[in-house]
């Protein structure tokens, strides 16, 4: 909540059973003359969809999206990563791997696809406020995406499970040490060997004998660490994310709420009183 707030989304109401509101979210919805109204306990836990909800909720505008060139540009500029997301599917991997990228300095992550909704409450609760600082896009298909790095010369980096480049191999260093596409598939199935076959490099996360592969969210924080590794060990600064409310003015336009529409409908019963494998 506090994140969504400093990032500067747009918060429309925000919920809070008795003696759950801190002192400083108060104050902050003051500020922003986002109204508050305390409800009766246990009414969030059997209203909202996901299970075990904090005591406090909120209703915020859904339109924290830029463009695929936006996040492009800005990892050009930064010399920094970027995380694409092909089909992954498991609200809890895509929130972690919004959490990684943050903290490994991404310049954002693409969602390409028919995965998971990036406004679904639990990626929402995965990414710890990442969510609302970076900036991310989405795009129906792979083709778009692929056509906007060649046309910055950025390298994609495809994950695999067998095969590819080890992720600790010197050869990589071009390639993770600057600005770059990291390609993760499906949870199921991993990516289509059609875009497989049309990114530059194919990285395998090096593991002791045992384990066949990581989940998706462990390998994709892995090389989002290694990437940030060797940025650093050549020099580069720490790509810092661009808040919200300098990410797309336009976006303000289509606010919609955060929760589903069961959600929103459910809302009306609050009681009120003046968050594959490689």
């Amino acid at each position: 909540m506090a994140d969504a707030l400093a990032a500067g989304v747009h918060v429309s109401e925000v919920f809070h059973e008795p003696g759950f509101a801190s002192e400083s979210l108060l104050a902050a919805c003051e500020n922003r003359g986002v109204p508050v109204f305390e409800v009766a306990p246990g009414v969030l836990g059997s209203t909202l969809a996901t299970s075990s909800p904090p005591p406090v909720a909120a209703v915020a505008a859904t339109s924290v999206l830029v463009s695929v060139d936006a996040v492009l540009d800005a990892a050009v500029e930064r010399s920094a990563a970027v995380l694409v997301l092909v089909d992954v599917s498991d609200p809890g991997n895509v929130g972690t791997l919004l959490r990684a990228a943050e903290a490994a300095g991404c310049a954002g992550v693409i969602a390409v696809g028919h995965g998971v909704d990036l406004y679904n409450p639990k990626v929402v609760r995965a990414s710890a406020g990442s969510l609302f600082r970076l900036p991310l896009a989405d795009s129906p298909d792979s083709d778009r995406v692929f056509a906007a790095l060649a046309a910055r010369s950025v390298a994609s980096v495809a994950t695999v499970v067998s095969g590819g480049t080890g992720h600790l191999d010197a050869a990589l260093d071009d390639a993770l040490g600057g600005a770059c596409a990291i390609w993760l598939g499906n949870e199921a199935h991993g990516m289509d060997e059609s875009d497989t076959g049309r990114c530059e490099l194919r990285v395998t996360i090096e593991m002791a004998p045992g384990p066949e592969s990581l989940n998706v969210a462990m390998a994709g924080t892995v090389l989002c660490f290694e990437a940030f590794r060797r940025r650093h060990a050549s020099g580069g600064a720490l790509a810092s994310t661009v808040p919200f409310s300098q990410q797309s003015q336009q976006s303000m336009h289509s606010q919609q709420s955060m929760h589903s529409q069961q959600s929103q409908q459910s809302q009306q019963s609050l009681n009120r009183s003046p968050s594959r494998d490689q």
